[in-house]
């Protein structure tokens, strides 16, 4: 169980605020500084609806959250938010905003009885801020921190993350991934083509966790029940996750599958024996898992290929009938999802070209058009 972390017996508090859009070295550094200075440090994570971390899907509470996993193993260093939603806008409100940086103080720091007066440190970047804490504050020391001596700034990042992303905080690198996704039914080049775009771009990859599984467990397509497909659902889930936030990830993933392409292989194989209630049951583990998933392009491919008898695969699904009704039902799924926008389909040669020719340039194209450069 994780426990609310305090700092107590404090002689000594640093206190550095920003809105954090996101937390970048140049913010850790300042606070690692903070602490070599003082016996500990409370960070105050500040924002409101529609600030600059907001509008880009940043919210207060995602960038606390963030910023708290990052200093999770330094017991001298408390993260708080400071929600400024209802008190007056900057330039205003500075005494509100005080009288809430106090609650956060009184909440989580325990000053030393020892201590004639406890001193306050408060570490910031503006001139303008300095000059009004020390209006409405005068015991405090204010520092104006030099933010030259590392020149990343959140705008910066914003602008072109990629090019900027070991300076970003590893917990918040996750909401600026660039994730891509392969789709469609089986035997149509989706591992193949993902094998190599993560070799052309440098990046990982996440392959279809539900081969891994049936291998391990020895299981056929046709043999998966419902609670297979709940691990099916997690563990895709959690496996590109887990890619996602890894050191490997320099920007970009590609994935070979996600819970959408779970769920339709569930409705092909179990929609008609599970009652309506299991079914239910196992759609609301696929809408839980959707909802967290971020696709920033979804490639389709449709199903052009020939359908190869591998040994694994079920022939069943072999028809260009069965295939094709698949490829319907899993765009249905993504466009119930609200994704239809992120959808590039794959699979329409251009005279000379082949299918998995097609497949590539197009893939290719559109990958370095997302992050910006030349192929």
């Amino acid at each position: 169980m994780v426990k609310r972390k305090k700092l107590e017996n404090v002689t000594s508090l640093g206190i550095v605020f920003g809105t954090f859009a996101p937390l970048h070295v140049g913010h850790i550094d300042i606070i690692n500084q903070a602490k070599r200075h003082n016996d500990g440090v409370l960070t105050i994570v500040s924002g409101y609806d529609g600030d600059r971390g907001d509008l880009i899907g940043l919210s207060l509470r995602k960038r606390f959250r963030y910023t708290r996993e990052t200093f999770r193993y330094d017991d001298l260093v408390i993260v708080d938010k400071l929600d400024e939603n209802h008190i007056p806008a900057y330039p205003n409100g500075w005494v509100e905003w005080l009288a809430k940086l106090d609650e956060s103080i009184a909440q989580y720091v325990t000053f030393s009885g020892q201590a004639k007066q406890a001193k306050i440190v408060v570490y910031c970047g503006e001139t303008e801020y300095k000059d009004k804490i020390n209006e409405l504050r005068p015991d405090w020391e204010v520092v104006l921190v030099d933010r030259s001596l590392i020149k990343i700034s959140g705008t910066m990042i914003r602008s072109n993350p990629r090019m900027h992303w070991h300076q970003i905080a590893k917990p918040f690198r996750r909401f600026f991934s660039t994730n891509v996704l392969i789709a469609g039914s089986a035997s149509n080049g989706k591992t193949t083509l993902a094998r190599d775009l993560s070799r052309l771009f440098g990046c990982p990859w996440s392959p279809e966790y539900a081969r891994e599984y049936q291998e391990r467990y020895n299981v056929l397509d046709d043999e998966l029940d419902k609670n297979d497909y709940t691990y099916l659902f997690t563990g895709q889930f959690r496996q590109t996750s887990d890619l996602i936030d890894s050191p490997a990830n320099n920007g970009l993933i590609i994935a070979d599958t996600n819970s959408t392409i779970t769920m339709a292989y569930a409705e092909y194989y179990l929609k008609d024996s599970l009652s309506e209630e299991d079914f239910q049951a196992l759609t609301d583990v696929y809408q839980s898992m959707i909802e967290k998933e971020k696709w920033d392009k979804i490639f389709v491919v449709l199903p052009q290929s020939n359908y190869v008898d591998d040994g694994v695969r079920d022939m069943t699904m072999a028809d260009e009938e069965t295939r094709d009704a698949f490829t319907s039902l899993t765009i249905q799924l993504f466009e119930e999802a609200g994704l239809a926008d992120k959808i590039v389909y794959l699979g329409n040669p251009k005279p000379g070209q082949t299918f998995f020719e097609s497949l590539y340039e197009t893939a290719k194209i559109e990958i370095a058009s997302l992050l910006n450069q030349e192929v």
